[in-house]
């Protein structure tokens, strides 16, 4: 039989609509438990074009309230190790007098005695 003359193969998996593939009509085999969660965004209907997405006001920083007052320079981090020690990270400019300015960050620990 000549090639023109055969039938037409079966559709590969990924040829096959999508419609055919429904996870709702699964059972759930054994060690798998299966679900159906309710789609985020709702269905359209044929040929509209349906657009979802997160809320943007949802994960939005709020300005500070009025009055809240911001400390002026950098943050210093002190940590208690014992009753009499403390230990703690700080940034430092020091000018030299040649006008270079040394930018550092610094490590202390204080004992008290």
């Amino acid at each position: 039989m000549p090639a023109l003359d055969a039938s037409p193969a079966a559709p590969s998996a990924s040829e096959q609509s999508l419609d055919a593939f429904d996870l709702r009509q699964m059972r759930s085999s054994p060690g798998a438990n299966y679900s159906v969660i309710s789609p985020r965004c709702p269905e359209g209907r044929p040929g509209e074009i349906v657009v979802c997405a997160p809320d943007p006001e949802k994960e939005r920083l709020r300005p500070l309230p009025e009055g809240y007052d911001v400390p002026q320079g950098p943050p210093r981090l002190e940590m208690k190790l014992d009753e009499t020690t403390t230990a703690d990270v700080h940034l430092q400019a020091e000018v030299f007098p040649n006008g270079t300015t040394s930018n550092r960050v610094m490590v202390g620990v204080k004992k008290k005695f």
